[in-house]
């Protein structure tokens, strides 16, 4: 498949050691992301072209939006209330594992659940896809993970997609935890569903995004000027501008960017989480 030629533009000026986790608030029409490594919470104005940042307290890996508002973070095995005015992390849940197996990427997904899941760096599979629900029940949903990372669901909430950057596969499972459909993906890393239901996957280290069809049939693939690429999110108006995170790389000027273009695809707001509901 050739990747098609976008014309991406940079916006908000950052250079982030290494983006993630970018979120749409619609009420505001502002990006929201996190630079994981640099322990910084930014918020991006696309209109304006700005962006302002504060440190955390504690290195974020992924932000979901709550219903009531505010923000819910991950940190370590930590899920917790982040304030976006001084980058405080207050926990809410601690999901009991090994220490070493930290969360990762995280989602509500559009049936209400909040899933997470983490990586195990000495590759031993150790790892486990989570479900938390609004009363902050949790269970165990895959296991047998290497590097968990990007999720999210389908249109209508009934399939959870799901990254394993270490298998290097994209997994399509039935809210039972049972997989239905599964695809080789070199280097996987965040991922989104647009309203078609495509299911558009970063790959970390080619510099390229990859859409597949809802069965995880690859049908579009475009490429990016900067190799570590990171996340997605549809945002903007009418959800129709897709922005990319990325990370920095020795000697691209624009690593660790955000990258933003319309793609001609409309995306679906970002599931709001009913903590305590």
């Amino acid at each position: 498949m050739t990747p098609e030629v976008v014309d991406w533009a940079v916006v908000g000026g950052l250079r982030c050691v290494l983006g993630e986790s970018p979120v749409w608030d619609d009420g505001t029409g502002r990006l929201h992301l996190v630079d994981i490594t640099g322990r910084m919470l930014w918020t991006v104005d696309p209109a304006a072209g700005a962006a302002r940042g504060v440190s955390v307290d504690r290195p974020i890996s992924a932000l979901l939006p709550l219903a009531g508002g505010g923000w819910l973070g991950v940190s370590g095995r930590d899920l917790g209330g982040v304030d976006p005015s001084d980058g405080t992390f207050r926990t809410l849940l601690d999901i009991p594992g090994p220490a070493d197996l930290a969360l990762n990427d995280a989602v509500c997904g559009r049936d209400g659940t909040v899933y997470v899941g983490s990586i195990d760096r000495t590759r031993a599979d150790r790892a486990r896809l989570h479900a938390v629900t609004p009363d902050l029940d949790h269970r165990v949903f895959a296991r047998g993970v290497g590097a968990s990372n990007g999720v999210d669901t389908s249109p209508d909430g009934g399939i959870l997609y799901h990254a394993d950057t270490f298998a290097d596969t994209v997994t399509a499972y039935a809210l039972d935890g049972h997989p239905v459909a599964s695809v080789p993906v070199a280097h996987p890393d965040g991922l989104t569903v647009d309203a078609d239901g495509g299911v558009w996957v970063a790959l970390w280290g080619s510099g390229l995004l990859v859409r597949y069809t809802a069965d995880l049939v690859p049908d579009r693939a475009l490429r990016l000027p900067a190799p570590l690429v990171s996340n997605l999110a549809f945002g903007g108006p009418d959800l129709r501008t897709l922005f990319v995170t990325t990370g920095r790389s020795n000697g691209v000027e624009v690593s660790g960017a955000v990258f933003t273009a319309d793609v001609g695809v409309r995306g679906l707001p970002p599931a709001r989480f009913a903590a305590g509901h």
